[in-house]
This record gives C-alpha cells, sequence and structure tokens, in this order.
C-alpha cells in the first residue's frame, strides 16, 4: 500500500505560552508558489482534513483545540464536515480578494468559521482580506526584520483583529513580538534554551538531574540513589508516597529510602525520574513537556519496528532531547551531568549512530521537513513512522495528567 502523506502539526501559542491551537500541513513541505498551489492546493487540503477526521481523529491531533488549515480559492466553496469550533480558515497569500472569493469568505464567516490571513507583510492587496479576518498571521522572516513586525501592526490594526507572529524562532523575536501587541505566536522558539551566564540552576533541578545521572549509570547502585534522593526533601518525600501507593505495597508502611527504593526496583524509578524531570520545570510551558514526552514515547514506538534500538532507551533518549531547554543550558553540558553514555550523548548532539538518525528524522517531521528525511538510514518507512506518530499522539493525551507533582 503507497504511504499517505505525513500530516505535521505545528503548537500555536498565546503570550503566557499556552497552546491555543495547531496548524495541520501536509508534508512533504508545499511549495510556496503559486503555480505549486494553483496544481496541488487542493490535493493537500484534503490529505489535512481527511487524515487528521478519520485516520487519527481531529479532537486527538489537537487536543480539542482548533485547527488551522490552508485553504485554497476552490476549497472556500467546498461545504466543510467540521463545526467552526474546530477549524480556522487560513486564505494562502495568492487567493486574491474577487468578488467570487469574497462572497465565499463572507458565507463561511456567517456560518462561525473564523478566518485567517496568512504570511501577511503589509502587501496592499492581500490587505485587502483584513476587513473579513478575524487573525492575521505575520510572516517574520519575510518582513526582513522582527523591528517591523510592530509597525505593520500598527498600520492596519482595528479592534478585535488578532495578530499571530509565526517563524518566531528565538526568545529575543517571541519578546520582542509580544512587546509590539502580538496576541499569539508560532515557532519552535519555545524549545530552545535561555543561556543566562552566571545564574545557578535551582537546587531542586540538580537533585533530580544528579538522580538520572544515578540511574544512568551502567550499573546503578542502589546505594548511589539512596543517597542521591535523601539530598532532597521533596524527591524523600515522593519516593516514600510512591513505594506507599497501594499499587506498589500491600503491607506495612514503607518508613526508609532503602526498603522504598528496593519496592519499587530500578526500572520505576527511572521512569518516575524521567516523568518528575518535566514536572520539576513548573517555570517551563506545558508545550515543552508534552513535546519532550511525545518525543519519548515516539521514539520508543519507532524502536518496536527495529533490531538495533531498546524501547526503554529510545524512550529516555526521546525525552532528554530536549532537556537543554529545560534547564536553559547548553546540551552537552546536560548530557554530562546527567552520565549519559557516549552513544546517546553523540545521537542527542551529533544526531549519529542509529538512535541519532531517528532522532533527527523525528525532528524533520516536526519542523514539517519530512521530505528532507533520509530514509534510506532508517529502519522504519513512511508509513510506519505516520503510525508511530499516531500512536504517540494518543499515549501523550492519556498521560497527560503525569505531568501533575
Amino acid at each position: 500500500m503507497q504511504d499517505r502523506p505525513l500530516l505535521a502539526r505545528q503548537p500555536i501559542l498565546d503570550s503566557n505560552k499556552a497552546i491555543y491551537a495547531y496548524e495541520l500541513l501536509c508534508r512533504p513541505i508545499p511549495d510556496a508558489t503559486e503555480a505549486w498551489q494553483d496544481a496541488h492546493g487542493n490535493s493537500a487540503t484534503t490529505e489535512v482534513v481527511i487524515g487528521a477526521m478519520h485516520e487519527i481523529g481531529m479532537a486527538l491531533v489537537t487536543g480539542g483545540r482548533p485547527a488551522f488549515v490552508n485553504f485554497t480559492a476552490d476549497f472556500l466553496s467546498v461545504d466543510l464536515p467540521l463545526s467552526p469550533d474546530e477549524m480556522v480558515i487560513e486564505l494562502l497569500e495568492h487567493i486574491p480578494a474577487t468578488e467570487k472569493n469574497i462572497n465565499a469568505v463572507v458565507r463561511l464567516k456567517q456560518q462561525g468559521f473564523r478566518i485567517a490571513v496568512d504570511d501577511f507583510t503589509g502587501d496592499e492587496a492581500q490587505a485587502a482580506w483584513l476587513k473579513y479576518a478575524d487573525i492575521v498571521k505575520v510572516d517574520l522572516p519575510a518582513l526582513g526584520s522582527p523591528d517591523y513586525a510592530g509597525a505593520v501592526r500598527k498600520k492596519f490594526h482595528r479592534e478585535g483583529l488578532l495578530w499571530l507572529a509565526e517563524k518566531v524562532e528565538t526568545h529575543e523575536e517571541f519578546e520582542h513580538c509580544k512587546a509590539a501587541g502580538y496576541d499569539l505566536f508560532q515557532g519552535y522558539f519555545f524549545s530552545k534554551p535561555v543561556i543566562l551566564f552566571g545564574r545557578r540552576t535551582p537546587d531542586s533541578h540538580l537533585a533530580v538531574m544528579q538522580l538520572l545521572g544515578a540511574l544512568n549509570q551502567e550499573e546503578a547502585d542502589f546505594d548511589d540513589i539512596v543517597d542521591t534522593v535523601r539530598r532532597d526533601p521533596q524527591l524523600s518525600y515522593r519516593l516514600l508516597q510512591m513505594a506507599n501507593s497501594p499499587q506498589v505495597n500491600h503491607g506495612a508502611p514503607i518508613t526508609t529510602l532503602q526498603r522504598a527504593a528496593t519496592a519499587l526496583g530500578l526500572s520505576r524509578i527511572r521512569n518516575w525520574a524521567n516523568l518528575l524531570a518535566l514536572g520539576k520545570l513548573s517555570d517551563k510551558p506545558a508545550v515543552l513537556q508534552q513535546q519532550a514526552l511525545f518525543r519519548g514515547y515516539l521514539m520508543q514506538s519507532l524502536s518496536a519496528g527495529t533490531d538495533t534500538m531498546e524501547p526503554d532507551t529510545a524512550f529516555t533518549l526521546g525525552l532528554f532531547s530536549l532537556l537543554d531547554a529545560m534547564l536553559d543550558m547548553p546540551i552537552d553540558e546536560v548530557c554530562a551531568r546527567v552520565n549519559l553514555p557516549k552513544e546517546l550523548t553523540q545521537a542527542i548532539t551529533e544526531n549519529s549512530g542509529v538512535y541519532g538518525q531517528h532522532l533527527k528524522a523525528l525532528m524533520q517531521w516536526e519542523k514539517g521537513a519530512a521530505d528532507t528525511i533520509d530514509w534510506a538510514s532508517l529502519e522504519v518507512t513512511p508509513g510506519e513512522l505516520e503510525a508511530s506518530i499516531e500512536q504517540a499522539i494518543h499515549t501523550v493525551s492519556q498521560q497527560s495528567g503525569d505531568l501533575a507533582f
């Protein structure tokens, strides 16, 4: 069976870095030219809508949030099988504001659909759509400089119009656009570390990192693990609490850390520490934690179809691949602090080896660049990657409560 195009989703965040919506994209990346959109735009939109609705489920793909979907001129006249609460219609930049197209957009708005003008840069012809728009998406790189973002908004803003900065790739760009009055933000700035020289990492973060380091030794020692936990009151409390849960302890209460560690076992403590590393980072946006979990479960799922990757190791690799953003320090320093084996360190920092090649493919998919994946270097097919993506999305949606520590 021929593999279907990979459906990519990119989070759209509000000014508090909470997930507001997702943009759904058909990948490989469509060509930005008008000729490509004329030839393939309708089929790309169809793939996105059908894939999200029937293959995965819209609610699962977006977590109940709105889905931004690119529309061609032809698609504006299609009767949609989705409710206005589920979808935001993006008008591609090549769509002219003809009488036919305007009437189609007015009809959609009367049905309750929200309209977003895509890739806006201040072009006067495209500005004709703003009177019908609910959201304006401004393409930062196309402006040439983020400094122009505020000027564009100031010139074209009206009451009730939301402004979305897209392709925001740094924290500085996020803060700049936020200060300029932008409401929504799309890009992977949230997955980049904020390196602040001279800032001390909080003790609670270091304690979790030290615990992960002890657990990642080739021959993890219970005494080392207990000593690490004992140095942090919160870790001690949590470990005893988990050891005395009905699922673990059916007898007398466990009152020592040594007995707690023995009762739980290394595998369960390692999984707990992985999740705790995320839960400790309350100053980070939830989307970063969800992305880390998604990477972990996706790598774990991919490993099941190979002979060379171990599922628990693959999960840890995916989870740890965002520790630089979680802890705001260079990734090589993070790997050293948690004593990752050389193979996994190189997989994360250089995308080398079988683990690194699959991690690189995952990140290319996240960026909407599935057409750049070197499939010959992988042990999975596009169809298997897509199935693993669907499984990981489902697992993360089920496990979302595990971050409430």
